[in-house]
């Protein structure tokens, strides 16, 4: 499989190829993502539709090789009246065989013009864990500071890791821009 990325906003259409990717990588790093794989395929179909419809202050968007879903990430605007100053980058991946060929830059950056377009939004939030070096060395690549550290944040099959909280002030990335 050849050929240019392209990154665009999931719809209902893409929601089982959707579901598929969020398998593998809930199967292949099970330590990588807080989510975990239900006994009912149909429910990641049912939350990612859920994710979809939920608002025009959600989006996830998909990265492609020809037709092929090769990457996704999820941003979210926080809901409650204090918190709306903030958005969280989740559930971000990439098939193994097409990382370091810069899907992962591409649907990072997606997301974070996304979340600049949602008037009041200052802060992105995310969290990786230390299983995953990679993501978070393309995260620092794009901005993002670490603001704490949560200790055995996941533990799966008598594994754990811990959790870096990372952000990215769009007040300071307006500054220099």
């Amino acid at each position: 499989m050849t050929g240019a990325c392209t990154v665009r906003r999931l719809d209902r259409d893409d929601a089982d190829a959707w579901a598929s990717l969020r398998r593998e990588a809930l199967e292949t790093h099970p330590l990588g993502f807080g989510a975990s794989i239900p006994d009912d395929p149909r429910l990641l179909v049912d939350f990612v539709l859920a994710r979809m419809a939920a608002s025009d202050e959600s989006a996830v968007f998909g990265a492609f090789i020809g037709v092929s879903l090769v990457g996704m990430v999820g941003i979210h605007r926080k809901t409650a009246e204090k918190e709306r100053h903030k958005a969280l980058i989740w559930g971000m991946y990439v098939t193994q065989s097409r990382r370091r060929g810069g899907a992962g830059a591409m649907l990072l950056r997606t997301a974070i013009q996304h979340a600049k377009s949602w008037a009041g939004v200052e802060q992105i939030h995310l969290a990786v864990t230390e299983v995953s070096q990679d993501a978070r060395r393309l995260y620092e690549r794009h901005g993002f500071r670490v603001w704490g550290r949560e200790p055995r944040a996941l533990c799966w099959e008598g594994r754990c890791a811990d959790s870096t909280h990372m952000v990215l002030d769009l007040r300071e990335t307006q500054r220099t821009a």
